[in-house]
């Protein structure tokens, strides 16, 4: 009688055995090499709690009170880059003395275009652009905004209004603004 490896014929790896193979011993080589470092690390860690702990008192205090001004000082800088201002909308009220009026600037500093873009003045009036474009603005007296009735006839705000509040839609997002004159 044969043997069993006589009656099956060899057996050919493929090219996608061979790369799994190879990226096989490269995560186990990455994974050692990871393992050596942090190992190291940790050994080196422990040397240097207890040689924190060593030391005087007002030393170890001091360090305590660096620490802890680092963290102010990056908790500091993170509430500086927050902003609430997700669309990037820059707002500004502009009032003109001859003819007496005010103006409602709004410029998209995004990289993206606004597309179906409201404006709704004071929660009121309101007005609607289809796009706009990355750098450009809107330039508008507050008379230019409206509120329209059901048939679709507008009211146009008055020239004197005070421009309290300007909300900015486009499409999924929203931004509202305190306007100051």
């Amino acid at each position: 009688m044969q043997g069993v490896s006589e009656l099956t014929p060899p057996h050919k790896e493929g090219v996608g055995a061979a790369i799994g193979k190879g990226l096989a011993a490269t995560t186990g080589a990455l994974v050692g090499l990871t393992g050596k470092i942090f190992g190291e690390v940790r050994s080196r860690a422990g040397s240097s709690v207890a040689d924190f702990r060593a030391r005087p008192e007002h030393s170890r205090w001091r360090a305590y009170a660096l620490g802890s001004y680092g963290l102010i000082l990056a908790a500091t800088l993170a509430g500086q880059l927050y902003t609430d201002n997700a669309i990037r909308a820059y707002v500004r009220v502009q009032p003109v003395e001859l003819p007496a009026m005010t103006q409602i600037f709004v410029r998209n500093d995004s990289k993206y275009a606004w597309s179906g873009v409201r404006l709704t003045l004071n929660g009121i009036y309101t007005y609607e652009q289809p796009e706009l474009k990355p750098g450009l603005f809107i330039m508008l007296p507050v008379n230019k905004f409206a509120v329209y009735d059901q048939v679709g006839k507008p009211t146009y705000a008055p020239k004197n209004i005070v421009p309290k509040v300007l909300s900015i839609d486009t499409g999924e997002q929203h931004f509202e603004s305190e306007l100051r004159e």
